[in-house]
């Protein structure tokens, strides 16, 4: 009976891989000449008429003070959303922003089947291959039977001169071997960021959430190189404080009002858990494998804004986060929201999104439909370290 059973799930597993194999190969082409659509700046405007899903998505983030006892209905909290102002001001002519450059180093967090890695060694990106470590969650087993296409990538990523480690927790950066050589990196990438642990009671889900991103900013502070900002930040500054008009390189500015100063209703600082080492400075020592560009490291984080995603509050957890991280005596570092602008999967010619679970032969869609098909658009978020000033001491 067990040879059986062994015998089926090897017969479901290739199956499902050669399934995935097949609906790349068609999205393959159909991607191709979507870049170069992408690409083209839509000038005319046509593919910007609807209005941006994140003025909407973020006004619907709670802003009270106290804490939401888990349990009580989160209707509670949108009804208190009425402190966050923003504004979306799309400009037709803007092409995609791209923010990437040749000299990057580039670290790739809680990767899937690695297909967004993958995408950055080809057009328009055109990557170097031993400027980027790519990185997975889970073991090299696991992620194998969870993504069945993702086996082959991680060849094609290692023959270009990739790295790739399994086993990696974003919030936890300070304990992989493969981090801790000295390697700092100038753009470190965590796209569609979620624990994935099926918690049905959304106060708990978005709680749980927004821990693992704040563990996620403490951890990869460190890891961030250090040198002058390429990136238009005063520009930035000035929109949000409305201080005036300036260009940047956003495509869709976003004001934020000052007087949300109070932490999100749903950080808390939780005490309860160990682990309250210091956290371990990467070595001086310099990587043979990779050149590391002396400007400012930016941390990238893309979620869809719509809710629960908007309900995690992500600028304020990265900008105006807690005094201490959740369940630690660490100090909480502070950000700078550099730039935010709209997330576009045709840039990306390889890349098919996956979620946290896995794929699901008939629950699961194909190439980026789940990323298309929902009602918020996806959506990049750019920080930088908060330089330290006087009244922080």
């Amino acid at each position: 009976m067990a040879k059986l059973k062994a015998a089926l799930a090897n017969q479901q597993h290739s199956a499902a891989k050669a399934a995935a194999k097949k609906r790349s190969l068609q999205f393959e082409e159909n991607k191709k000449q979507s870049i170069k659509a992408s690409l083209s700046g839509s000038k005319k405007g046509s593919k910007k008429k609807s209005k941006l899903a994140l003025k909407s998505g973020l006004s619907e983030r709670p802003s009270t003070a106290s804490a939401i006892p888990f349990g009580e209905s989160s209707k509670a909290t949108s009804s208190t959303s009425t402190k966050t102002k923003t504004k979306s001001k799309t400009n037709p002519n803007q092409k995609p922003i791209i923010p990437f450059t040749k000299d990057d180093t580039i670290l790739l967090l809680g990767e899937g089947n690695f297909s967004f890695s993958l995408s950055l060694l080809y057009p328009p990106h055109n990557l170097t291959g031993k400027q980027i470590l790519a990185t997975a969650y889970d073991s090299e087993e696991i992620t194998y039977k969870k993504y069945p296409d993702a086996e082959e990538m991680v060849k094609e990523l290692r023959g270009k001169g990739v790295k790739v480690e399994f086993g990696v927790d974003a919030m936890a950066l300070e304990k992989s071997k493969v981090l801790g050589k000295g390697r700092r990196w100038s753009k470190v990438v965590f796209n569609f960021p979620h624990v994935g642990a099926g918690i049905t009671d959304q106060d708990r889900n978005i709680l749980t959430n927004q821990h693992m991103l704040l563990k996620f900013f403490r951890s990869v502070e460190p890891f961030l190189t250090d040198g002058p900002s390429t990136i238009n930040t005063n520009a930035k500054k000035s929109k949000i404080k409305g201080k005036g008009k300036s260009n940047s390189d956003t495509d869709d500015e976003i004001e934020i009002d000052e007087e949300e100063e109070e932490e999100s209703p749903y950080i808390i600082d939780d005490d309860n858990e160990n682990g309250l080492s210091s956290i371990p400075l990467p070595t001086s020592s310099s990587s043979n494998e990779m050149k590391i560009p002396s400007k400012q490291g930016s941390i990238l984080i893309t979620l869809l804004t719509c809710p629960p995603y908007t309900l995690w509050s992500l600028p304020k957890l990265a900008t105006k986060p807690p005094t201490l991280t959740p369940g630690t005596k660490l100090i909480q570092p502070r950000y700078e929201l550099v730039r935010s602008f709209e997330f576009h999967p045709d840039l990306y010619g390889r890349y098919e999104h996956r979620r946290t679970i896995g794929w699901k032969e008939g629950l699961s869609k194909g190439g980026n439909a789940e990323i298309t098909d929902r009602k918020g658009k996806a959506r990049t978020w750019e920080f930088v370290r908060r330089e330290k000033k006087e009244d922080d001491e």
